[in-house]
């Protein structure tokens, strides 16, 4: 095997969590390649520092600000939710009675209906650029 092939498997041979076959594949490997086995014990030396870290559970007071911070985003996700689909229905049911209004002229008729086509088509823009941008933002976890 190449060393590329054997590098995909020296985190699972360090973990001791390859199948026999290929454990047995690697140990031949390592027999000839000196920078396989410098990796090895690399990853050996990575596995062992982290093993020593300790981790600081936070306070009560960092768990509530957590707490808070959670509750405030989900209520001011649900409340754009809302208010988005609000503005949608009311919007169709206006245009709706509008569109069948017998008084109306037909012009009025298809220059409202255009207003709001160009709205919906801006709104939906800007919303799916929005959230393909959320996918991708690399700043998204730093805060001011």
């Amino acid at each position: 095997m190449q060393c590329d092939e054997i590098e995909v498997y020296l985190s699972g041979f360090v973990d001791d969590e390859l199948p026999q076959q290929q454990r047995q594949g690697v140990l031949a490997h390592l027999e000839t390649c000196e920078r396989c086995g410098e990796l090895v014990q690399e990853l050996r030396r990575i596995k062992e520092e982290t093993r020593q870290l300790s981790y600081q559970q936070p306070t009560s007071k960092e768990w509530k600000h957590v707490e808070r911070h959670i509750f405030a985003t989900a209520s001011r996700g649900l409340g754009w939710l809302i208010l988005v689909v609000w503005v949608i229905f009311t919007s169709s049911y206006a245009l709706f009675q509008y569109a069948t209004a017998p008084q109306e002229p037909l012009i009025e008729k298809i220059l409202v209906f255009s207003l709001f086509l160009g709205l919906g088509l801006l709104f939906l823009s800007v919303l799916s650029e929005r959230m393909r941008d959320a996918r991708t933002d690399r700043y998204k976890g730093v805060h001011k």
